[in-house]
Order: C-alpha cells, then structure tokens, then sequence
C-alpha cells in the first residue's frame, strides 16, 4: 500500500488535471548591427580558439514575433543568459523567462 502511494504521489496533491497549451512564436537573438538584443558578457581565455567557443557567456533580451520576420508582430519577451557549455560539441546552457505581451497569454509567462 506504501509503495502505491508513492508512485501516485501526484494524484494526492490535489492539483487538478493536466492542461496542454501549443505555444507557437519565433525568437530573435540578434548579435550585430545598431540594436543587438544579445550582448556578450563574459569569455574564457580560451573561447577565441574553441571551435565551439567554450566559455561565452551571453545576456538577452529577445524579441518573440508572431511570424518568422524580425517586423512580425511582437507578442513577448525573451530575457536571459545563455552560455556555450561544451568543448567538443556545441552545447548551450539557457536560463531564459518569457513573458508575453500580446495575444492569448497576455501577461503570462514561463
């Protein structure tokens, strides 16, 4: 009887049913030009050399777009850090907030 109830700890929380959302938003991380909305803020001595750039810390705040043209509606905000975590093969370490803007989830976020 423990052993049931340990594996449908879920249900005894008394937190409902499940909801699936589909989300469906195009990210801009721009790195260049007059109005980047990435900026790299930290490197390793040997992120230059690394096929990989190794070490790269970079801050955003990205635009999230209705279509897949930067001038596509606004409808959030992407707003983080994300990190080149692998040496051998590309790998990135994302800590990111969305927060919306427009549309059906106006003032949510994740």
């Amino acid at each position: 009887k423990e052993e049931e109830s340990l594996v449908n700890w879920k249900e005894n929380l008394g937190l409902g049913k499940e909801k699936v959302s589909r989300l469906h938003f195009f990210f801009h991380d721009i790195l260049s030009g007059k109005n980047p909305t990435a900026v790299r803020i930290a490197q390793a001595a040997m992120t230059k050399t690394s096929p990989t750039l190794f070490g790269v810390v970079n801050m955003a705040d990205d635009p999230l777009t209705e279509g897949p043209e930067p001038t596509s509606k606004l409808v959030g905000r992407a707003q983080g850090f994300y990190a080149s975590a692998g040496q051998q093969e590309v790998c990135l370490l994302m800590a990111m907030s969305y927060s919306f803007t427009e549309g059906k989830y106006k003032g949510s976020s994740l």
